[in-house]
């Protein structure tokens, strides 16, 4: 079969592969099967360089973009690509989660998902983690891929690309935790969610961004009963005494559900504290003694 050069299989790898963007390091993830084999289906890669280092990715990266088969994404600050010819354009959710591996449908916008709410938030929330515990990801996701030995010789940095305040003509209300959820892949789709016990546990620590307090326990009050072991889990899982004592509270005298874990989380109700069912109120006069709680909604 006849050869092929670098450039000329990268193309054809793009147009095979569709993406709708493309960064410096999910490109290099692209062609490095090509770079390891010196190969494309068969066809041998045509003065294949004896190292590809991050200087060379980038060389290519600039005559794909003259050759007008990638042109720079104008809804991400820098580092991003979109593919010229792809068939499928990237909504916005899906432009994110591919920009960065870590980030996730989360709040008003997973309530909407997964049908707890109908409510049309404007923008998109989407949650990624705090900028120090991303830099810790990112290594532990640089050292699992590139585990193995490669010809590159520099290969490109995994780094946290700025987003504009609109993608896709969609406004994006971008959160930081430092707990992040670990989220579910959404199918034929390239983007993810927070799974559904942690949307319960994002409205009773942030209700503001869920539609509010009022809201929220109107949702726990229409689905929770549908979702015990899931949120059981999730609270569990964020290790939080605040939303221990919320959960507590919303399961035991709200909603009447008995589950072991209520019994544990009642351990951390504490006299002569702060603490507010709903963070961003006054206190009001109402409380709950068993949880040692204002009741402020």
């Amino acid at each position: 079969m006849p050869a092929l050069y670098l450039g000329q299989a990268i193309v054809q790898l793009l147009e095979e592969t569709n993406p709708p963007v493309v960064t410096e390091y999910s490109l290099y993830a692209l062609v490095r099967p090509i770079l390891e084999s010196g190969s494309y289906k068969g066809r041998p890669i045509t003065r294949m360089p004896t190292h590809w280092g991050h200087s060379q990715l980038r060389a290519m990266i600039y005559t794909l973009m003259k050759k007008r088969t990638l042109a720079p994404d104008e809804d991400f600050k820098t580092g991003v690509w979109q593919f010229v010819q792809s068939l499928t354009a990237a909504s916005a959710e899906q432009a994110i989660c591919l920009v960065d591996p870590f980030a996730y449908i989360s709040h008003l916008s997973a309530m909407q998902r997964y049908g707890f709410t109908d409510r049309a938030p404007e923008a998109l929330h989407m949650t990624t983690p705090a900028r120090a515990l991303w830099t810790q990801m990112r290594t532990q996701r640089m050292a699992e891929d590139y585990s193995e030995a490669s010809v590159i010789e520099r290969p490109p940095p995994l780094i946290r690309i700025g987003l504009q305040s609109v993608i896709r003509r969609r406004p994006i209300s971008l959160h930081e935790t430092k707990h992040p959820a670990r989220p579910t892949d959404i199918a034929d789709n390239s983007s993810r969610i927070a799974n559904v016990g942690r949307v319960f546990v994002d409205m009773l620590d942030e209700p503001a961004l869920c539609g509010g307090i009022q809201h929220v326990l109107q949702t726990f009050e229409r689905h929770a009963e549908d979702w015990v072991e899931e949120i059981a889990g999730a609270v569990d899982a964020f290790d939080s005494p605040i939303i221990y004592v919320r959960a507590g509270y919303i399961f035991d005298e709200l909603l009447d559900i008995r589950i072991p874990q209520v019994e544990r989380w009642h351990g951390f109700a504490q006299r002569g504290g702060s603490r507010k069912l709903d963070p961003h109120a006054e206190y009001g006069s109402r409380f709950s003694a068993k949880w040692m709680m204002a009741l402020n909604v």
